[in-house]
């Protein structure tokens, strides 16, 4: 194997936990929809997922909740809510960090929008090293599991797809990576993604 390969890492539900239902009870509670409403709501055309491509700014984002969830609060009391995310790492993260940083380059690859592509690095900076690189999607204007995504990852990181290895929580996630020619491990807990990474030669 050449001796630059990247890990490349989903940040939600894989290196760190989001805390969905709460940032959805705290909008339903300034809101005039219910919580199923809302999960609705946010699919919509210039909802979340435009938010993660990039279509649209936080504070469109904001005044789409407004006019489509009854949404009462102010733009700075929404953007509280959406800063608090997360629920700190997952368990075992940091080991699998450790380990793979002692063979691998690594970087993060997420579907982000730009309010917490600033909070994650600063709240969690003990997690990452001045040398680990970021992709997130609202700033490519394209999300996963869209191929290009994968494409722009791999430019950035001026890798070919058979030196990059993703790790992502999703299953159509992984199955894209894989569809670029990456290799790719969906990611269920920390313990099981070493052992795989071990069977596959990686560790």
């Amino acid at each position: 194997m050449p001796s630059e390969i990247w890990v490349i890492f989903d940040l939600g539900n894989t290196v760190i936990k989001l805390a969905y239902e709460r940032v959805l009870q705290n909008i339903c509670a300034e809101s005039a929809v219910t919580r199923d409403d809302l999960v609705d709501i946010l699919e919509d055309a210039g909802g979340y997922r435009d938010l993660e491509r990039g279509g649209v700014t936080f504070w469109e984002f904001y005044e789409f909740l407004c006019e489509n969830a009854g949404y009462r609060g102010s733009i700075r009391d929404f953007h509280a809510i959406w800063s608090n995310f997360f629920d700190g790492p997952l368990p075992g993260i940091e080991e699998v960090l450790d380990r793979v940083r002692e063979r691998y380059r690594v970087a993060f690859l997420s579907n982000s929008n730009e309010v917490h592509a600033e909070e994650i690095p600063r709240v969690y900076s003990g997690l990452f090293q001045k040398d680990d690189r970021f992709i997130f999607s609202h700033r490519f204007r394209v999300a996963k599991p869209d191929p290009e995504i994968f494409r722009r990852a791999l430019e950035v990181l001026g890798a070919l797809p058979h030196h990059a290895v993703m790790v992502d929580d999703l299953l159509e996630n992984v199955l894209a990576a894989r569809g670029v020619g990456m290799r790719a491990f969906q990611f269920i807990d920390s313990q099981r993604l070493l052992a795989e990474l071990s069977a596959e030669g990686l560790l």
